[in-house]
Parts: C-alpha cells; structure tokens; sequence
C-alpha cells in the first residue's frame, strides 16, 4: 500500500501508523502545511515501511511490543548535515539504528529524519531473529543487537536488503526468511560508529529532553531554561548546542512546540456536545501550560493555520 498526502498538523501521520500497529507521537519541527508519503507491506513475521516528508520530523515511540524495528535511509538529495539520528546515533548513507526497540518497551525509542531522505522501516519478529542468530552461532550479531546504538555496515548484504525492501513494497512480501537472513550478516559484519565522549553524553542527553518535553507533570508548569539544565545536571550552553544542533532549535521552543501538538491531539479527540466550548479550550490550555488563553490561541494559529475553537468544532462533527 502506499499513500501520499498534505497535512495540516503531523496529527494525521500519527494515526495512519497507528493502523499499522505502531502507536507513533510525530512532532512537526517547523511550522506550515507539509506533504507525506508512505509505502507498507506486511506479513505474519514482519512489516516494512517507508516514510518520507516535505518537513523534518520527530518521531516517538516507534517501537511495538513483538518486533526489533530496524532504520536506515535512502537519500533524496545531498546535504552537509547528518540526515537522521535514531536515537541519537547519526544516520548516514550506511547506517543501521534501531537497536533500542530489541530490549527497551514499545515508546522508549525516538527518530528525527530530515526532509533530504526516506526512512525505511523494517519490523522483525525479535524471537525469530534471536533464534536466528543462535542457530547461525553469530555471537558478534547477538552483542551488536544488544549493545549497539546503531552500526555502519559496508557489505553486500545491507545493499541486497536495501533492493528487497524496495521491490516488495511496489509488489508483496514472498521470502520473509530472506530478510532475517540478511539482518543476520548486516549484524554480524556492521561495525559500530566510535564516539567521544562528548557525543555519547549528547546522545543520552537527547534521549532526556525528548522524554522530559512529553512529562505530564512537567506540561502543566513548564520548566525554564535554567530548570531544565538542573534537572539534567548540564551546562545552558552545551545542552542548547546539542538541542540546537539536532533539532534545529532551542531547547524551550522545542518543548513548547511538543505542548501545542498535545493540546491539538486533546481537541481533536475530545467529545462534546457544543459546537464551541470556551471553557474546554481553557482546560486543555492550563493543562498543557498554556495560562493565558489569548497568547496560547496566537501560538497555536501560528503552528497550525487555525485557531483552537476551528479545531474543537471540527473535532465534533467526525
């Protein structure tokens, strides 16, 4: 199946995955209308999937509770930046991430890809391919999925499950043994991508604001810059460079962008019986640290081309 549209919020990503079984936060990292193209094939041991979009974006929670979700991309354009980071290991031309959905809980893992690339999917049965490679007696494989973050592989193999992949989202799924066969040697050959120690603090660094910008808690009063940097034991400076570096903001803007995108997720999902209800809007407001509606009402025209109550009215006709 493959689908392309335009999109008003990143909303719609997020439910056209969740069918798929992949229950996905997305948060769009700049503001407008933006288009999104996915393909997805799947099979009683396996799932792939390819995504693309005119905007970067942040994906959350990709992992599900049965399969290893392996991530590489394809490039659409050059670009002097890294093209992704899954999970904070930077994805390049040959890069595999992904490893943290092998022993992490579905919601654990996050991705930002750019717009200059696809992001390919590919959803493995863990006890199958942990079978696998026990079979195969693959003990660098089996240390790879564990502790790797991410791995670059040079090898034939990983250019065979690139044009698998391919062929069988524009057909079927025919050989889903051939892709634990393949996953199997890109485990065993890859090799894992050295990093200061700098990039590694960033990374887990990284890892912390994403989980910290969707605390509940932390949404109602949201926390300031200098908060923020005590709650993570970190310098101002370093800490925005790395946020800066990876998102391409700061970390407060970030942070309040994920607080609007919750807030439009409560609206559209919310249940009423009035066209409008002011009141409602306020709540939603308060509750994700929005204290003055009038402000909250600007940013949020801002991000999503209309105003909170558009929202809520539409929200009770579907």
């Amino acid at each position: 199946m493959k689908i392309k549209f335009a999109y008003t919020d990143p909303l719609q990503l997020s439910e056209t995955l969740q069918e798929y079984g992949q229950v996905t936060r997305i948060t769009q990292l700049e503001s407008g209308e933006g288009s999104y193209s996915m393909a997805h094939k799947n099979s009683s041991s396996m799932a792939i999937a390819e995504i693309s979009a005119s905007k970067p974006l942040l994906y959350e929670g990709w992992g599900t509770s049965w399969s290893v979700d392996f991530n590489w991309i394809t490039p659409m354009r050059k670009a002097n930046y890294p093209f992704g980071y899954c999970e904070g290991f930077s994805m390049n031309d040959n890069s595999l991430g992904g490893f943290n959905t092998f022993n992490s809980k579905p919601g654990d893992s996050w991705g930002k890809y750019s717009e200059s690339c696809s992001s390919t999917a590919c959803m493995l049965d863990k006890k199958i391919l942990l079978d696998k490679l026990q079979e195969c007696k693959a003990s660098h494989a089996i240390e790879n999925l564990n502790h790797a973050m991410g791995l670059a592989i040079d090898h034939e193999a990983f250019s065979q499950l690139r044009r698998l992949t391919r062929r069988d989202l524009a057909k079927e799924i025919s050989n889903p043994s051939k892709y634990y066969d393949l996953m199997t040697i890109c485990l065993e050959e890859g090799s894992r991508r050295l990093f200061k120690k700098k990039q590694a603090k960033n990374q887990r660094l990284l890892g912390e604001i994403v989980d910290l910008s969707h605390d509940p808690y932390k949404m109602s009063s949201p926390m300031s810059l200098s908060e923020v940097c005590q709650h993570l034991n970190v310098g101002q400076a370093s800490l925005y460079r790395a946020c800066q570096d990876t998102f391409g903001m700061g970390i407060i803007e970030m942070m309040t962008q994920v607080r609007l995108e919750e807030a439009r997720r409560s609206m559209i999902y919310h249940t009423t019986t009035s066209t409008c209800d002011n009141n409602t809007i306020r709540e939603i407001a308060i509750r994700f640290g929005f204290k003055h509606q009038g402000r909250f009402s600007r940013r949020y025209f801002t991000s999503f081309g209309e105003l909170p109550s558009q929202t809520l009215k539409r929200a009770t006709l579907l």
